[in-house]
């Protein structure tokens, strides 16, 4: 029998629960990216139609049949250069998760840049179409945004009192 594994230290444990955080939203992106290569497919597009037929509430149903609305107006080179797009996001997503699993501290300087990035547009979106799922992205984001700065002031202060006893 081997040995149980001690438990991971409080902060590792932090940026594991940040990490699986961005590696959901890579996913979601994915999926997202792989939706709009699928768009003109005639099955797909009728599946979405069902789908907002099924949604439990109007404003859900309006949103998506306004969403196939809006894509139904695109060419399809401006599909493809949208789902490129959602899948250069979700890499972005999958370097942060990663680096963040293994406690880098790279990745916490990437995640700390690419999201107070992109916290600006994410308030743009929310001003425009205000959804409780936008306000909870976004406070999550300021948390982790807010969590890692702390971290990687802390660590530069403990790097540079260390080069100073040295």
């Amino acid at each position: 029998m081997t040995p149980p594994h001690p438990p991971l230290p409080r902060s590792l444990l932090v940026l594991r629960c940040i990490a699986g955080f961005k590696l959901v939203k890579a996913l979601f992106f994915i999926g997202l990216g792989l939706g709009l290569l699928s768009f003109y497919q005639p099955a797909f597009l009728a599946s979405l139609y069902r789908l907002a037929d099924e949604l439990p509430y109007r404003t859900e149903q309006h949103a998506l049949r306004e969403t196939i609305a809006f894509l139904s107006g695109l060419s399809p080179t401006r599909i493809q250069l949208l789902a490129t797009a959602t899948f250069l996001y979700s890499t972005l997503f999958l370097v942060e998760g990663y680096g963040l699993w293994r406690g880098r501290y790279w990745a916490e300087w990437l995640t700390v840049i690419a999201t107070s990035s992109l916290i600006p547009f994410e308030i743009y979106e929310l001003a425009r179409h205000p959804t409780l799922n936008k306000v909870g992205v976004i406070a999550a984001n300021v948390a982790i945004l807010l969590y890692l700065i702390w971290r990687v002031r802390r660590e530069y202060v403990l790097r540079r009192e260390h080069r100073e006893d040295g």
